[in-house]
C-alpha cells in the first residue's frame, strides 16, 4: 500500500473519540514537538487530542497528515520515501502555507531526522513526532535537529486522569459518597495502574493485557531494536527490577540476583540491559540528594517502575512500596508536564532516609515521606525523625508525610509536619 492510501484512509475514517490528558502540546512553534514514553501510555491519542484542538480552531482534517510508521503496510520505508509526504501534502492542500505532520513511531524509518530537519529549515511545517525510546530520539535529535525540538515525556494516567477515564467528575467540595468512590478507585489504580487501555477492563483482563504489554516491550522495543540475544536474561532482569521496585538497588545487586537465578550475564551486560529498560521508560532510577551532582550520580539509585500494574503481573503485593512508586511517578509527571526545572531525589544519612527531596536547582522545596500506617507509634517516630534530620540538614521548612488515610498537622520538636492521605495528594488537594 502506498503512503497516499494510508493518508487518505486516515482522512476517511476520521479521528477516533479521545479522552483528554493533562499535558497539552504547543502547536505554533517552528520546532519538532517530540512525545516519548513507554508503549501504551497514549502517545498516539495525545496526537489525536492535538489534532482535535487544531480542528476546533478552524483547521480542516485534510490539513492534518497522520502516519503511523508501525503500520506493517509501510514496512521498508526509507528517508527518500518520506519526501513523498511533502508532495502529497501539497497535492491535497495546494493553497496551504503550513504543513501539519503527525509522525507516529517515526524512529522505525532510518534517516527520519534528516527529513524533519529539512522541513524545519524551510519554516513551512509544524511537525509532531512520537517514539517509544527517549535516548534514541534525544540522541538523534541532539545531533541532527540542532536545538530545533521540544520533548514531552508521557506517563500512564495520573489519578486525576484515571478518575476522568472512569467517568468520575471531580467537583469540590467532595461529599462522603464521592470520597468513598475515590478511595475505591484508588485501590484499583494502585493495584492495576494507569495504562489507558486497561482502565475499563475486568481484573483478569487487566492482568492479561499488562502481560501482553510486557511481552511487547521485551520483544518489540528491546530484542528487535537492540538485537538482544539473551532473552531469558532480559526477562530475568525485568522480573528482578519489578520485584525490588522502590528500593535502593545497584547494578552489582541486580547482577547477583540474576546469577542466583542461574542466568549468566556479565556485569557490563547487566548495565547495558538496564540502560535499555531506562531508555524505553520501563524503569526510572532516582538518586540520592547531594549538593555535588557528581556525588549524586555516583550514588546507588532507588528504582521505580513506570506503572504500579506491572508488579501485580509478578504477584508483588507490597502496598507501602506501591504507594512510594506512585508518588515517585507523580512527582516525575509534574516535572515533565509542568515544571521542567524540578529535581527529584531521596535523602539518606546513617540512621535512615527520606523518600523524596523535591528541589528547584539547589533550593529544596519539599521533603516527602510515604508511609502506609503512620499511626503505628514506632513507624511514625522513625519517619518523623528522618524528616526532622533532613529538614535541618537541607534547611527545608516544608516536610510532608503521605499516608493511606491519616490526615492532620502535627508539631514535632518545634517543626510543623503535614500528614496527607495519598488520594488527596495525588489530586493536588
Amino acid at each position: 500500500m502506498s503512503l497516499e492510501e494510508v493518508i487518505v484512509e486516515f482522512h476517511k475514517l476520521g479521528i477516533p473519540e479521545v479522552k483528554r490528558r493533562e499535558v497539552e502540546l504547543p502547536t505554533d512553534l517552528n520546532q519538532a514537538i517530540v512525545v516519548f514514553g513507554l508503549r501504551r501510555t497514549g502517545k498516539t491519542h495525545l496526537l489525536y487530542q492535538t489534532m482535535l484542538d487544531l480542528m476546533e480552531r478552524g483547521l480542516p482534517l485534510e490539513r492534518l497528515f497522520y502516519i503511523n510508521f508501525e503500520d506493517n503496510r509501510l514496512e521498508g520505508l526509507t528517508e527518500k520515501d518520506l519526501s513523498e509526504i511533502v508532495e502529497l501534502y501539497y497535492k491535497h492542500n495546494p493553497d496551504a502555507e503550513l504543513m501539519y505532520l503527525f509522525l507516529d513511531e517515526v524512529q522505525n524509518v532510518p534517516g527520519w531526522e534528516k527529513f524533519v530537519r529539512r522541513l524545519l529549515e524551510r519554516k513551512n511545517a509544524r511537525v509532531f513526532i512520537t517514539g517509544s525510546s527517549s535516548k534514541l530520539l534525544s540522541k538523534e535529535i541532539a545531533t541532527s535537529l540542532r536545538g530545533r525540538s521540544m520533548s514531552f515525556r508521557l506517563f500512564p494516567l495520573s489519578f486525576r486522569e484515571f478518575l476522568a477515564f472512569k467517568g468520575f467528575e471531580l467537583r469540590e467540595p467532595l461529599i462522603e459518597p464521592e470520597r468513598g468512590k475515590i478511595r475505591r478507585y484508588l485501590e484499583e489504580y494502585i493495584e492495576y495502574g494507569g495504562f489507558p487501555e486497561v482502565v475499563g477492563y475486568s481484573p483478569l483482563l487487566k492482568i492479561r493485557t499488562l502481560q501482553e504489554y510486557l511481552d511487547l516491550i521485551i520483544y518489540r522495543d528491546l530484542i528487535e531494536r537492540y538485537g538482544i540475544e539473551k532473552t531469558g536474561a532480559m526477562k530475568g532482569l525485568i522480573r528482578a527490577i519489578t520485584r525490588n521496585f522502590a528500593r535502593r538497588t545497584s547494578i552489582r545487586k541486580l547482577h547477583g540476583m540474576l546469577s542466583s537465578l542461574g542466568l549468566s550475564l556479565s556485569r557490563s551486560k547487566v548495565y547495558e540491559y538496564f540502560s535499555y529498560l531506562e531508555d524505553v521508560g520501563f524503569v526510572t532510577p532516582i538518586r540520592r540528594f547531594h549538593f555535588s551532582e557528581v556525588e549524586s550520580l555516583r550514588s546507588i539509585p532507588k528504582l521505580y517502575v513506570a506503572d504500579t500494574g506491572l508488579p501485580t503481573v509478578f504477584g508483588v503485593k507490597d502496598i507501602g512500596h506501591r504507594m512510594e512508586n506512585m508518588v515517585a511517578i507523580e512527582l516525575l509527571r509534574r516535572k515533565y508536564y509542568r515544571e521542567p526545572r524540578l529535581n527529584v531525589n531521596y535523602w539518606m544519612d546513617s540512621r535512615g532516609e527520606v523518600d523524596f527531596v523535591v528541589s528547584l536547582g539547589f533550593a529544596v522545596k519539599e521533603l516527602i515521606q510515604v508511609s502506609y500506617d503512620v499511626e503505628e507509634p514506632e513507624t511514625k517516630r522513625r519517619e518523623v525523625d528522618a524528616l526532622l534530620r533532613a529538614s535541618k540538614a537541607l534547611k527545608c521548612d516544608n516536610p510532608t508525610v503521605i499516608t493511606w488515610d491519616y490526615e492532620g498537622v502535627e508539631i514535632h520538636r518545634g517543626r510543623r509536619i503535614k500528614f496527607i492521605p495519598l488520594w488527596k495528594w495525588l489530586l493536588g488537594a
